[in-house]
């Protein structure tokens, strides 16, 4: 199974989060290529069985909270029909970020199996690696259970 990871990052929290998800999924057997969304390997994308695509929330809690910099997700190659797992990593609360980011997956017209949010930033941060097994775990169930 190949799987690619796709992130963009600000200050390394989503970078890392990434990384974390990529080593996750490699523990489970799968060939796992990690990408910066603004240079990616167009061919290990497009060939994957799962796209995971992860940003960060952009803006204030409550006041306008949402996935940072879509314009740079939108130059991702054409990704419609794709098993696909997003996440957004984030400081306060990620629920609008979330939603909106799950819209956006939605209007490229991938094949929305999984999201997830991760706190990596701000007060009270915590230890999100039984997060991250949980995360590869629901979409590996979610690709292989389609597959059956």
């Amino acid at each position: 199974m190949n799987i690619a990871v796709m992130y963009q990052s600000l200050r390394g929290g989503t970078r890392r989060a990434a990384n974390e998800i990529a080593k996750s999924f490699q523990a489970l057997g799968a060939a796992v290529g990690t990408y910066p969304v603004t240079n990616i390997d167009a061919q290990f994308v497009l060939n994957a069985d799962l796209l995971v695509i992860g940003t960060w929330t952009d803006g204030l809690f409550g006041l306008g909270a949402k996935p940072a910099q879509i314009g740079k997700l939108n130059t991702l190659p054409d990704i419609s029909q794709k098993k696909t797992s997003i996440f957004v990593t984030y400081e306060i609360s990620p629920s609008k970020s979330l939603q909106q980011f799950e819209e956006w997956a939605i209007d490229r017209g991938v094949n929305l199996v999984h999201q997830q949010s991760f706190k990596v930033r701000g007060p009270f941060r915590k230890d999100i690696s039984e997060e991250i097994e949980d995360f590869t775990r629901k979409s590996i169930e979610a690709i292989t259970s389609t597959n059956a």
